[in-house]
């Protein structure tokens, strides 16, 4: 499995560094920040869900903000949204249950089938956060060139590329990725 790590206030330039050594580098050849098609319907569904968030960010009374959910999102998401009616609340949700959690004493986050979402960048007032998203190597190909120059809101992030259908890789890859057992953790 491959493993990105970024710490608040670094730049992209080692993260890319480490996807062109981990996939080849085909992924970052010319173009690479120029917009790509997803494989897999589970990558479109991640899109189509950061378009679904982009339709609430754009509403005056929005229930959350995700300034990168257009980009994120790509013109395929864009094109065919989740629907607001079940990924706004599960946003919010998922946020408030998060923010709780971290006043709780929770200073990890896991995401399993995280997508594209892009709570380590959107998420401020959890300085001590550190996120672990676990997703397959096709979403990350599309994601992390997107994310090139952007800041994260919390401590850390790591892109932990695994395969689901193969018992006990994604545990094994996200300790390695320096996920703590010790530390209280949401999810």
């Amino acid at each position: 499995p491959c493993i990105y790590m970024l710490h608040a206030g670094s730049r992209r330039g080692p993260v890319r560094a480490a996807l062109a050594m981990c996939v080849g580098s085909s992924a970052l050849g010319s173009g690479a920040l120029n917009e790509r098609s997803v494989e897999t319907a589970h990558s479109f569904t991640g899109r189509m869900c950061a378009a679904s968030r982009l339709e609430e960010t754009r509403r005056p009374d929005s229930l959350f903000s995700d300034p990168l959910a257009y980009t994120l999102a790509g013109k395929e998401g864009r094109a065919q949204p989740m629907g607001g009616w079940i990924m706004v609340p599960r946003t919010r949700f998922g946020d408030d249950f998060l923010r709780d959690h971290y006043t709780r004493g929770a200073r990890q986050l896991v995401l399993l089938g995280a997508g594209f979402d892009a709570r380590a960048y959107r998420m401020s007032g959890l300085p001590e956060l550190r996120v672990y998203e676990v997703d397959q190597m096709t979403t990350f190909e599309v994601k992390e060139p997107l994310l090139t120059g952007e800041s994260l809101a919390v401590a850390s992030r790591a892109a932990v590329a695994t395969e689901f259908t193969r018992p006990g890789e994604w545990a094994a890859a996200l300790l390695a990725s320096g996920f703590d057992p010790a530390v209280p953790t949401t999810n």
